[in-house]
């Protein structure tokens, strides 16, 4: 669609910072951060930002203050899982519900896991070496 104008920016300092709790609003450091990426975008007037990594959507209440009200914010992460699901319920291919699966997660991210689900986890987790894989 030729009337769709895209810009992409990098933001490489934004994950370190939240894998070590720094996503709070009020936290000096991240605001500051936030503020020099999503600056120029705010100026060159975007109507939609998509958050195109899984830690951004901690950052939702800044970044939101930052770009303002008019700008909608677009969580990646969560559209994949959407779309995803969707695919697989098409295709019949969805657990039942109440199977109890374990989550397989890398070493270090259990404790991360309430920061980003936002809640404890219902169920057993391991932890799995990831090299093996």
């Amino acid at each position: 669609d030729e009337t769709i104008h895209v810009v992409s920016r990098a933001c490489p300092l934004l994950v370190p910072l939240v894998e070590n709790g720094r996503y709070q609003p009020g936290d000096v450091v991240i605001e500051t951060v936030a503020r020099e990426y999503l600056e120029p975008l705010r100026q060159e007037g975007l109507d939609v930002l998509i958050l195109g990594c899984t830690h951004y959507p901690l950052l939702t209440d800044i970044i939101r203050e930052i770009m303002g009200p008019e700008v909608s914010l677009v969580n990646a992460g969560a559209e994949s899982v959407h779309t995803l699901h969707d695919a697989l319920a098409r295709r019949q291919l969805l657990a039942p519900e109440g199977t109890g699966q374990a989550l397989l997660w890398p070493e270090g991210f259990g404790q991360m896991a309430r920061r980003f689900l936002q809640e404890e986890p219902t169920a057993p987790v391991r932890l799995v070496d990831i090299e093996r894989y």
